[in-house]
């Protein structure tokens, strides 16, 4: 399958596509002004489904499976806790375990990375997180804007989440606020009971269409960084395993860069 983007570019095996019909906002939420959009071609999320063969999609549930197991065993300053057995997620999973890194070097994000921030410019992966969902009590996140936490210029980095396993309602598939991103920065005010951590009161999304990914595994979710996004929590018998991370040019600096375990920096291989 051949998949074209605006661009040009063509994409096989992968197919890369789009949810929903684009509009313009027009009006006013939580106070703010709609902003223009960030992302190129007005469009704030893009889908690439199927891009791993079916054993390299093995290759990386049992890396996840790995490290999940892991957190039973030890301890580390990577593991974020929701409660007592009941991980949040891993922090800088990048770093605690780079086998995992190749897959935010598989060929077809990166080019769909660079398509979407229209460079040629090497790039990198920037605060990698590895989500488990516990089976019955998992969550991961709520709604929420990653740039609220670094505040990047949104032409230049890009969030990228990957699904490892199938999403559905049940297990807390992606949320997502079509259109959000052209607002700027939410207020964040829900304590969230993890350190450092807060969400945006839902309440206040009401105007905003709401898309839930349903989704076959292996997919991958390209968004602006400003979209509005959260998941439910996991209620299913089973785990659902994703990894997230910022794509960004390797000469883009005005984000943070600390010595943090969750801030993590890599250079991407290909």
């Amino acid at each position: 399958m051949v998949v074209k983007l605006s661009g040009g570019d063509s994409y096989t095996h992968g197919a890369v596509v789009q949810l929903g019909e684009r509009f313009a906002c027009t009006e006013e939420v939580a106070g703010s002004s709609p902003v223009s959009s960030t992302i190129g071609n007005d469009m704030s999320y893009w889908i690439v489904e199927d891009f791993l063969l079916e054993d390299e999609h093995k290759y990386y549930l049992d890396i996840c499976d790995e490290v999940y197991k892991k957190s039973r065993q030890s301890n580390s300053i990577h593991y974020s806790w929701n409660e007592k057995n009941n991980l949040n997620k891993v922090e800088g999973v990048f770093d605690f375990e780079p086998r995992l890194r190749k897959l935010a070097s598989h060929p077809k994000l990166v080019t769909t990375a660079r398509h979407i921030l229209n460079t040629t410019e090497p790039i990198d992966t920037y605060i990698s997180k590895f989500f488990p969902m516990e089976p019955e009590i998992g969550m991961s996140t709520y709604f929420h804007q990653d740039n609220f936490y670094f505040r990047g210029n949104s032409r230049k980095i890009l969030s990228c989440a990957v699904y490892l396993e199938d999403t559905n309602k049940e297990n807390g598939c992606l949320r997502i606020a079509e259109e959000s991103h052209r607002y700027g920065l939410f207020p964040h005010d829900v304590d969230s009971g993890i350190p450092f951590v807060k969400w945006i009161n839902e309440e206040i999304l009401w105007r905003f269409n709401i898309v839930d990914f349903e989704m076959k595994a292996p997919y991958a979710v390209f968004f602006d960084v400003n979209l509005v996004h959260g998941c439910y929590p996991n209620r299913s018998k089973d785990t659902r395993f994703s990894l997230a991370w910022e794509y960004l040019e390797s000469s883009y600096k005005d984000v943070p860069d600390l010595n943090e375990h969750w801030c993590d920096r890599n250079v991407v291989s290909h």
